[in-house]
């Protein structure tokens, strides 16, 4: 059950990759373009959801050390570029933003939060052997 949790949560987090549509309009100056310092986390966005896929395929198909550290990184990584972001839209805001609109400052955190269950998750004992544990064949 935990796997498919963390399968589904991170197939979610693949979301963040929808950045893509703004990179090319950072530092545009238009109306609803991004300020140029957010060109950083729009990047981040998207390598971590366009990743994101890849470590959803690797969850649901293989086992082993190496995908487990992997997953282990990849949530490690997004945290620190969710923060990032974060800090970046408290000193130049970008209030056109429609998920800002929607969800506020809470969305960097809401992004980090799902990160942190799916690492609580595959780093308790119970997932972590079993996971590595069908790698080894034991």
């Amino acid at each position: 059950m935990q796997k498919k949790i963390v399968f589904v949560l991170t197939l979610m987090l693949t979301g963040r990759a929808m950045t893509l549509a703004f990179i090319h309009r950072a530092g545009d100056g238009g109306l609803g373009d991004p300020p140029l310092a957010w060109l950083m986390p729009l990047i981040g966005d998207s390598i971590v959801g366009l990743s994101g896929l890849i470590v959803a395929y690797l969850i649901w198909t293989r086992s082993g050390l190496a995908v487990w550290t992997l997953v282990v990184v990849w949530n490690a990584i997004a945290i620190w570029d969710a923060m990032s972001a974060y800090i970046i839209h408290l000193t130049v805001p970008w209030p056109e933003f429609f998920m800002v609109q929607v969800f506020g400052s809470s969305m960097f955190f809401m992004a980090s939060a799902m990160h942190l269950i799916i690492l609580a998750l595959v780093l308790r004992d119970p997932f972590r052997s079993e996971f590595i544990a069908e790698d080894a064949g034991l």
